[in-house]
């Protein structure tokens, strides 16, 4: 008796599942922006389809997604590597006279600024701040409690910062080569909101995108040629 009522519990956990990944099912697309050319196909048997443009590059991820209460968990089938070097090098810290959080910020070696670098600031999974690095590489936040900083740019590792004594941090970035021009999922969440898929997780590259349903235009069959 006990096992029958584990298959039917089973069977109904199941049916279940399907029910909730068939009403989310579907395409959806971003509408301009950095990603103007992404989109992504959430097929009812939780497969995955995600083709993605970063700037001028473009690519096609594939994987798993499942529901998990007002959110959808995407996992691609492939993973990053594993990478044992460090993230970046802190080359200077310390506490200036200053209201501002300094970032400098260089790539390699120090004699080549990060332009145009991503900095947000976190407290309680909430980004409180953005910042952007200037010509010169230089980044500010203004002095607040905040539980972490983190910096991105396309093709570099995360910079991330939770160090809240001091105020001045001169920093080398590093090449990301495990995930250079792909695009990974690893339990990657992302928001239902109505017919939106809204990511505003702590992701490389973006502050928040949004992909929103559509319907595929079905292609018109081409006309037969009278002879």
């Amino acid at each position: 008796m006990k096992n029958k009522f584990y298959i039917l519990l089973l069977l109904f956990l199941t049916s279940c599942s399907a029910y909730k990944n068939k009403g989310v099912s579907g395409y959806y697309q971003t509408k301009g922006g950095f990603e103007w050319g992404s989109s992504i196909s959430l097929s009812s048997d939780s497969t995955f389809s995600y083709k993605w443009q970063i700037g001028l590059f473009v690519g096609v991820t594939k994987g798993k997604w499942d529901v998990e209460y007002d959110s959808i968990i995407l996992n691609s089938d492939l993973q990053p590597p594993k990478d044992k070097t460090p993230d970046y090098y802190l080359i200077d810290r310390g506490i200036v006279d200053s209201e501002d959080i300094i970032f400098e910020l260089f790539l390699s070696d120090t004699t080549e600024v990060l332009i145009g670098a991503n900095g947000l600031m976190f407290k309680n999974d909430d980004t409180i701040a953005k910042a952007l690095s200037d010509n010169e590489g230089k980044m500010l936040f203004a002095r607040q409690d905040f539980d972490s900083i983190k910096i991105s740019y396309l093709g570099i590792k995360y910079v991330n910062v939770v160090d809240k004594e001091c105020n001045y941090f001169k920093i080398i970035a590093l090449e990301d080569s495990s995930s250079y021009m792909y695009e990974y999922f690893t339990d990657e969440k992302w928001k239902i909101h109505k017919n939106v898929l809204i990511d505003d997780t702590e992701n490389e590259y973006y502050y928040e995108k949004k992909m929103y349903r559509t319907k595929v235009k079905n292609q018109k069959p081409a006309r037969r040629k009278r002879k």
